[in-house]
């Protein structure tokens, strides 16, 4: 009986240790997001995308008129236009443009700081379909 316990441990021992095939890397994703500029100090709190888009989650340590005033000033400066802007008291939506490339950043209030949400694509935004009010 301690033969085969031993001989059963002994091959779950050369199962878990062998070497599995080696995956294929995966293509690394453009960060379409990479030269926009973030509020110091904030956490990154996701990051998801795909080959033609990039979306980012911040938690921002500012008031929601704060962080909107950041990117009405930073942006522009880098050669971003912006396109819509539409605010209330818990959140601003905001529409980018830089050569053919859209960005959207949502702000939501969270107290003190703020949620800040950034999508950006790498193409042209398709004018009826890619409207900021419906990137919530």
């Amino acid at each position: 009986m301690r033969v085969r316990i031993v001989v059963l441990v002994a091959f779950a021992a050369l199962v878990a240790c062998r070497k599995s095939e080696p995956q294929a890397a995966q293509p690394q994703r453009p960060n379409w997001l990479l030269d926009v500029p973030y509020l110091a100090n904030s956490i990154l709190r996701d990051t998801t995308g795909t080959p033609d888009a990039q979306h980012v989650v911040l938690l921002a340590p500012a008031p929601l008129d704060s962080v909107a005033r950041y990117y009405h000033h930073r942006l522009p400066l880098m050669g971003w236009r912006i396109v819509s802007d539409v605010a209330d008291s818990i959140h601003a939506s905001q529409y980018w443009v830089r050569g053919s490339r859209p960005m959207w950043i949502q702000i939501d209030a969270q107290g003190p700081q703020s949620l800040v949400s950034y999508t950006a694509t790498g193409g042209v935004a398709d004018s009826l379909t890619a409207r900021p009010e419906q990137m919530h």
